[in-house]
């Protein structure tokens, strides 16, 4: 059934309304994303190297200087079989796979680790959402805060997880996160929080240890944990307005697209309306004649 001009031009104008709420969000999506970008770029050498760091201390100072780094032995008696999961993603949608790549990083997590009775801490509206599908108990649940992240923003998250890890609540205590590559390559990742596990090559240089060794990781491996999580926020910021730009200018450009279709089929109407209309005048003049 042919579709008529005043359709066509309804679905045109409706197209471009579209067109300019993405471009507008595209605009929005890109100025945040180069703000992201920066604190992501700015913080990861800090985070490398602090973990790096603890890692290769931790191995000169014993197994079981401090319970956060490696797992005591009397754990094991203690354990529950449950492992705790904080999962980050975002409060909005319109980010292409975003949200649904951390989502699916974290069913493998769950499938890998069958025998384990997970719990999670959520990051994210849309997080959130999908844990509740999965009838998964959320012991903590935080809004995204969308600009000027700080370290302040990420203390809460790393309380309770080092709070319930002590207190021998779970196991383990993982964090699934998207990792920055890039503005057009963005990875869900997940990594273990809790227990960190010491450096398996013995560094050669000796350390001295001032006051001691214990009150040394002590506070080294709260600061450690806690920007550890903030760089998985940072990361995640960055990843999450780099894939909504990308999201936005490739609707867009189908927008375009489609408009450029419909002009056509609009096009096409109109000259089959002026054929039928001049079919009409000629049979009427040779009826007329005749």
């Amino acid at each position: 059934m042919a579709v008529s001009s005043k359709e066509i031009k309804r679905r045109i104008k409706s197209v471009k309304n579209i067109g300019q709420i993405t471009k507008a969000m595209e605009l929005v999506s890109a100025a945040k994303m180069r703000k992201a970008q920066a604190l992501a770029k700015a913080s990861r050498p800090y985070a490398t190297l602090s973990t790096e760091l603890l890692q290769n201390l931790s191995g000169k100072t014993g197994d079981e200087t401090h319970p956060l780094v490696m797992r005591p032995i009397n754990r094991q008696k203690k354990s529950k079989n449950k492992d705790l999961a904080i999962l980050v993603t975002s409060d909005r949608g319109l980010a292409g796979a975003f949200n649904s790549n951390a989502i699916n990083k974290t069913l493998n997590l769950l499938k890998d680790n069958a025998g384990k009775t997970f719990d999670f801490i959520t990051i994210g509206k849309k997080g959130s959402d999908s844990v509740r599908k999965l009838n998964k108990t959320i012991i903590a649940a935080f809004p995204v805060k969308d600009k000027n992240l700080s370290i302040f923003d990420a203390k809460p998250v790393a309380e309770i997880a080092i709070k319930e890890f002590l207190d021998y609540t779970y196991d383990r205590v993982f964090i699934i996160f998207t990792d920055f590559i890039s503005t057009l390559t963005q990875k869900a990742n997940v990594v273990q929080l809790l227990p960190i596990a010491p450096s398996e090559q013995k560094a050669q240089d000796e350390f001295v240890f001032e006051p001691d060794a214990q009150k040394v990781l002590e506070n080294l491996v709260i600061r450690t944990i806690d920007f550890a999580v903030y760089q998985t926020l940072v990361e995640t910021s960055a990843s999450e307005h780099s894939a909504r730009m990308v999201a936005m200018r490739n609707a867009n450009e189908a927008s375009s697209d489609l408009i450029n279709e419909l002009i056509l089929s609009a096009n096409q109407a109109r000259q089959a309306g002026i054929t039928r209309e001049l079919a009409e005048i000629s049979a009427a003049k040779l009826a007329m004649e005749g």
